[in-house]
């Protein structure tokens, strides 16, 4: 015969069997425990979890109702900060409107130089003396000659 099989006595086969139950049993076992670990750290991160969120909420709260640090120093200053960049910004729009004012009611310095030309072109002397005008800007009536 070819293929000719021995007997494999029984002992040998049961011993290989308790070998292989003995591995996998001691597998289970460290499987099992890796297990416990893991449950146990889930509850400790789910309870971590549960005191994080109370405290977020906490801080939203605070945060809605602007308790943020109420008491504090650091408040105080805040406020005090708050305020004082409150009145900076109002005093800058105040200038801001002036400075508008000031603009449109000032003139330019092309218009200037326009009236001053026209002033030289019309030389209003010719039309008043100087005894005159003195006259006038005392508040004194002038005499007119005709001719």
């Amino acid at each position: 015969m070819p293929h000719e099989k021995k007997p494999i006595k029984a002992s040998m086969l049961l011993g290989t069997l308790q070998e292989d139950s003995r591995s996998l049993n001691s597998s289970l076992l460290v499987i099992a425990q890796k297990m416990k670990y893991v449950v146990r750290n889930e509850k400790i991160l789910g309870r971590n979890l549960i005191v994080l969120n109370k405290r977020i909420k906490a801080l939203e709260e605070k945060l809605a109702t602007g308790q943020f640090g109420a008491g504090t120093a650091n408040s105080e200053q805040a406020q005090g900060f708050e305020q004082k960049l409150e009145e900076s910004a109002q005093k800058t729009a105040e200038l801001e409107a002036r400075i508008q004012q000031l603009s449109e009611n000032t003139a330019s310095k092309e218009e200037v130089h326009e009236m001053h030309y026209v002033v030289d072109a019309i030389n209003p002397l010719q039309f008043i003396t100087l005894e005159q005008a003195k006259d006038l800007m005392a508040g004194k009536k002038i005499k007119t000659k005709e001719k």
